[in-house]
């Protein structure tokens, strides 16, 4: 009898989470051994079970999915990682990669099409969605880098409408240290407009998770 496929849910989103649950819990081969609503639960679920798979959001609380998929390499090298996102930034998808995530898929992929990609991945092969694909093909990629902590939670704090006077009190730096992270930032990311980091720190997550909690 071949073992089944343990996979750990991480979805904030209850409907969601829900739906996803029905879906690769009817095939028999597949089961769902814990759910969480945020990456710390996820995390300690991962600990507790030690599942085949995690398959997860990008844009979790308390945690982000980026940290969540850090964590797990670093500590749980055998479980396999499975994103299952709506973001549509190929540089939120480009830092997902980087960490070495084995699946990848769009929210709107069909429900055949996520099984065969869950079994694909836990077979041991890589799985990427042609929507995800399309994203990152369209996107301006190469000359872009993996932001810091300290850039992520500048990226944060101009999504959630704080100007450079605020930032610099809330992170204790100086106004020009502010505004010198900001400019790098545009450039690291390739953007034009404040409204293109808003997107960024909504989509991974960085706007559900505090200063402190950002990896």
């Amino acid at each position: 009898m071949t073992d089944k496929i343990s996979i750990v849910l991480a979805e904030e989103q209850a409907l969601v989470r829900a739906g996803i649950k029905a879906v690769l819990e009817n095939d028999a081969n597949i089961e769902i051994v814990g759910e969480a609503v945020d990456g710390i639960e996820c995390l300690e679920l991962i600990r507790a079970y030690k599942p085949k798979m995690v398959l997860l959001d990008l844009s979790l609380p308390r945690l982000t999915g980026i940290g969540v998929i850090s964590h797990i390499h670093k500590r749980y090298a055998d479980t396999k990682v499975f994103v299952l996102s709506d973001a549509n930034m190929g540089s939120v998808w480009q830092e997902a990669f980087e960490l070495g995530i084995n699946g990848s898929a769009m929210k709107s992929i069909s429900v055949d099409g996520l099984l065969a990609a869950v079994h694909q991945v836990a077979a041991g092969d890589d799985y990427i969605d042609p929507a995800v694909q399309a994203i990152i093909d369209s996107a301006d990629l190469e000359n872009k880098k993996v932001l810091s902590i300290r850039e992520k939670q500048v990226v944060k704090l101009v999504a959630e409408g704080y100007k450079t006077k605020a930032i610099a009190e809330l992170l204790e730096i100086s106004d020009r240290t502010v505004s010198k992270h900001r400019e790098n930032l545009m450039t690291k990311m390739g953007a034009t407009s404040t409204a293109e980091l808003t997107n960024y720190a909504n989509q991974s997550g960085l706007t559900k998770v505090e200063l402190s909690e950002i990896e």
